[in-house]
């Protein structure tokens, strides 16, 4: 459950900026959680206090036998014992300086009724103590700028947080964040959410100055109501993406098992995040994709995308694409169309989308998209190159063009890559993801991204 009424609304600051953090079930076995949580740890820009009672030191740091041992107050305590040990280790944590503490363990009410009847003490003791609980049955919490206090990678510092329900998924996110090269500020794994649930986690990173995007994973949803009020807020400040998960009768019934909630309806939910201004993805390959685009790019002003290519095929892809998400595909100015003329091959189109033929390079790509750019019909702009290897074109001129475009223009409306042939492409997405220009391997995934976008400046805009 989320945080209870009569509780005073939680300070979720240690969590995510301590100083000092005890980590309960530190282990040499590299079989264990404790160990890989551990060595995460040290790896950390924090003091760190390593509690086991089978050693004396633990990965060549002094260990403590039990948390009154500890030399000094911790911010912070980390769990990952045996699930019957967590609810009489609360009073331990109090007096070790901590009211905030990570359940890592599962065994509780994701498992059933006797589960759920130790999950129950383990809060019952928290709230005896003043402790507030992230989990249990979660991965943990990472401030990508500090520390990584869970089992899984720290992801690279960026702007995107992430909240969520799932804690293997969340850490796979990570590794596609890694991949991708996309930036996080701050993670959590909310696990079975006994205490500290979704909405309060929302409104912590709703305030962080170092989130500028917030992404969601989420099942089930005990508290509706509050969740809507809660992304009412916070999308007026930021960007939040969500993915549900349990959309299916098949994963309803999965998600009960997972986390012990249950998935509601999708209709409902779906109507929900809508209404409350803020946007969803639809796979798990987008849910990032659509952060970063949000994360790297000025919002449109309107729905209507001018798109460039190269090969023709694919500038048709793109328009069947984002006519079919809502996207608009504007005739051109009259004086746009009779520059690209006097610029482009005689066998280019100058209607959009614009081919300037396989024989465009570096040139044709600055002109083409400032010529776009600064088209008063269009909002926004997606740049697609299947990459040349033929008339001595490098891998990465077509980026260049298109960044030296961007800052011809200085203009303030988003631009999108996608750059085709794959390895051979990789150079020059590089180059322009390196400058903040999101670049996507499939013309519908860089529309999709792109109508989300436009959705949400249009409510947005619709609300002020």
């Amino acid at each position: 459950m989320d945080s209870d009424e009569n509780l005073p609304p939680p300070d979720l600051s240690p969590f995510f900026n301590p100083s000092r953090i005890a980590l309960v079930g530190a282990s040499a076995d590299y079989r264990k959680l404790g160990n890989s949580i551990l060595m995460n740890l040290l790896a950390s820009e924090i003091e760190v206090y390593p509690v086991t009672r089978s050693r004396d030191r633990v990965l060549g740091v002094k260990a403590y036998s039990s948390l009154d041992a500890l030399p000094e107050p911790v911010d912070l305590v980390i769990v990952a014992i045996a699930a019957k040990y967590c609810p009489s280790l609360m009073a331990d944590v109090r007096k070790a300086g901590a009211r905030h503490a990570v359940i890592i363990s599962g065994g509780f009410g994701e498992i059933g009724e006797e589960g759920q009847k130790l999950e129950d003490e383990l809060v019952k003791a928290a709230r005896r103590e003043g402790v507030r609980i992230i989990g249990p049955n979660c991965v943990g919490v990472s401030n990508s700028r500090l520390f990584n206090g869970t089992f899984t990678m720290m992801p690279e510092r960026g702007n995107i947080a992430l909240v969520s329900q799932s804690g293997a998924l969340g850490g796979m996110l990570i590794y596609t964040t890694k991949s991708k090269r996309i930036g996080m500020s701050k993670f959590a794994s909310v696990g079975n959410a006994a205490d500290i649930g979704i909405v309060d986690v929302l409104d912590y990173f709703g305030d962080d100055p170092k989130t500028s995007v917030i992404t969601v994973y989420v099942e089930g949803v005990e508290q509706g109501r509050l969740l809507f009020e809660k992304l009412s807020q916070i999308s007026e400040k930021k960007p939040v993406v969500i993915l549900k998960g349990g959309r299916s009768e098949a994963g309803s019934r999965a998600t009960q098992s997972h986390t012990g909630s249950l998935a509601g309806s999708v209709r409902i939910f779906d109507g929900m995040v809508r209404q409350a201004g803020c946007v969803t993805a639809p796979t798990f390959d987008t849910f990032f994709e659509i952060a970063k685009l949000f994360d790297y790019q000025p919002l449109p002003k309107g729905r209507n995308i001018g798109i460039i290519s190269n090969t023709g095929g694919a500038g048709v892809l793109a328009a069947d694409a984002a006519s079919s998400l809502g996207l608009s595909i504007p005739r051109l100015e009259e004086s746009t169309r009779n520059e690209l003329k006097q610029i482009l091959s005689p066998i280019a189109s100058v209607e959009n989308p614009i081919d300037v033929v396989a024989s465009g390079g570096r040139r044709e790509y600055r002109v083409a998209s400032e010529l776009l750019l600064s088209d008063p019909n269009v909002d926004m702009l997606m740049v697609i190159c299947a990459v040349p290897t033929f008339a001595g074109m490098t891998q990465t001129e077509h980026a260049a063009g298109t960044l030296e475009a961007v800052r011809t223009t200085e203009t303030e409306k988003p631009v999108v890559g996608v750059w085709l042939a794959g390895d051979v492409g990789k150079p020059g997405k590089d180059l322009l993801e390196m400058n903040r220009i999101p670049c996507y391997d499939d013309p519908y995934v860089a529309a999709l991204c792109m109508s989300k976008v436009a959705e949400y400046a249009e409510r947005h805009r619709s609300s002020k």
